[in-house]
């Protein structure tokens, strides 16, 4: 949970910033609020706090000087500055002792979210800057990463390009190269490491870390030609520094202008399950990819009914299966389709949990090695079987739901897709838990539960059969004649007659 103090002579601007933070994250603690640096530093300094928002003028100690007696009992703390002074004095003036962004007054609630969105981040991944202009670097990444991510507008944009006196390209060509370092096999503390960082800094302008620490390099040049010696360049520099075999490399197409960096990065993001297909040190670009000629075979009914009856050896051994068949055609295969199966097995094992899916698929995209892949199935696979045996002596949550929700929706169209789609899971597997645990299948409960409706109004009004069929969730009045016959042995007409008899 990331600790938060608002530091603020406004109470408004406090009040505002309490309302906005507290609507958009609930997994955010705001520890207090303080009227100036003074209090803040009195009252606070000694809790455990990841952040600090707090204004530049306030009475008895202002934010730049709260920020420098902050840092020395709590060095670890990120800051982020609100100003209603455009002057770069006090910006400057925030680089020098270290800031993560500074927010001008009123304030844009886009932007401070997505400031506080990379801030936790970077507190949840351990990040620590390197580098002698360390603060100076923090406060451009944060802008580019932004800007990378369409998350500030152009004139935003131009503002802060002029700020950190980077050029504004329009003629030049460019491209975008995504550096990922191996987090096993890269020590990012390493001496190589940080001078790899300077280096590249030195050599091009675009140059940032995000928050996983990654690096991203926009490049320019006269021609494409100017490009490939470019990437040549930095590949032979990370060789000698750190070893190109333990990274990955993905390179955008090349365009036009600086304002090509943002597109440019869409295209890199489209590439990342590349990775599980090639080798580190490879260059992966969209021009590269070798033709896609094997997909998996996938029986989704086999596996539901393995997951349904709680077979957990048969499970693991499918799994085994998979991806000893994935990696005999590895260099050929298709990662997306890969990546579809194993969602498509995650939504299996979430039962109506959208946030466990949620996290699943998460997990499955950014995974960049089939180990990683199987690693992000077994943690899955494992907790699933022990909550199924757990709750073994009742049913199921999710069929709980869906039984529910056939009694207050049968008149509306519904199917185990429609149902799937609706409580997160994946419809085969619904379809074999339902007929485990109720005894029929879907359709037949459902066709059984609308037809009881349909018999007993049919007893108690006068109302026309199409009506009493429609009213009953039927559509298609032939089909239910035949389904109103399969469960009475009557036509409605006659079962009607004969009640009355």
């Amino acid at each position: 949970m990331l600790k938060m103090l608002l530091v603020d002579d406004e109470p408004l601007i406090v009040q505002g910033l309490r309302a906005v933070i507290q609507e958009f994250d609930e997994d955010i603690e705001i520890i207090g609020t303080a009227k100036n640096g003074m209090e803040a530093l009195t009252h606070f300094a000694n809790e455990p706090c990841d952040l600090v928002i707090t204004d530049i003028k306030m009475p008895k100690m202002d934010g730049l000087q709260l920020i420098e007696a902050w840092k020395k009992e709590q060095p670890e703390t990120k800051f982020i500055v609100l100003s209603g002074f455009q002057e770069f004095e006090y910006v400057k003036r925030g680089l020098a002792i270290g800031i993560e962004n500074y927010l001008l007054k009123p304030l844009n609630e886009t932007e401070l979210i997505e400031t506080i969105t990379q801030i936790k981040e970077k507190v949840e991944a351990d990040f620590q800057p390197t580098g002698d202009d360390a603060a100076y670097y923090i406060l451009r990444d944060n802008a580019l990463w932004r800007w990378l991510n369409n998350r500030i507008g152009m004139e935003d944009w131009k503002e802060r390009m002029a700020l950190y006196k980077m050029p504004l390209a329009t003629e030049m060509r460019t491209a975008l190269i995504w550096i990922q370092p191996m987090y096993e096999q890269v020590d990012r503390t390493a001496d190589g490491w940080h001078k790899l960082q300077r280096q590249l800094r030195a050599e091009y302008p675009f140059m940032l870390l995000n928050p996983e620490e990654e690096l991203l390099i926009g490049l320019m040049a006269e021609d494409e030609a100017g490009i490939a010696e470019q990437i040549t360049t930095v590949y032979e520099e990370i060789g000698a520094l750190i070893g190109v075999e333990q990274c990955f490399f993905l390179m955008s197409e090349v365009g036009t202008g600086t304002a090509y960096f943002p597109k440019a990065f869409r295209g890199l993001e489209q590439l990342l399950q590349e990775r599980l297909v090639s080798s580190p040190g490879t260059l992966i670009s969209a021009d590269k990819i070798l033709p896609h000629r094997w997909r998996p075979n996938f029986s989704q009914h086999q596996l539901a009914r393995a997951l349904v009856l709680q077979e957990k050896e048969k499970t693991l051994t499918w799994l085994d299966n998979f991806f000893i068949e994935w990696e005999s055609h590895l260099y050929e295969s298709d990662p997306h389709q890969v990546i579809r199966v194993l969602s498509e097995v995650a939504l299996m094992m979430s039962e109506s949990d959208p946030e466990q899916l949620l996290t699943a698929i998460r997990r499955l995209d950014g995974a960049a090695t089939p180990c990683e892949l199987k690693q992000t199935m077994l943690e899955l696979i494992h907790p699933f079987f022990d909550r199924k045996q757990h709750d073994d002596n009742s049913k199921s949550p999710i069929i709980q739901k869906i039984i529910s929700y056939v009694a207050e929706h049968f008149k509306e169209g519904m199917s185990l897709k429609t149902l799937g789609a609706k409580f997160h899971i994946n419809a085969v597997y619904l379809g074999q838990l339902f007929q485990k645990e109720a005894g029929v299948h879907f359709t037949d409960y459902l066709n059984q539960y609308r037809v009881n409706h349909a018999k007993e109004v049919l007893m108690t009004t006068k109302q026309p059969v199409t009506a009493i069929a429609e009213e009953s969730g039927y559509t298609d009045m032939a089909y239910f004649y035949r389904q109103f016959k399969k469960y009475t042995g009557y036509t409605p007409n006659g079962f009607r007659k004969k009640e009355k008899v």
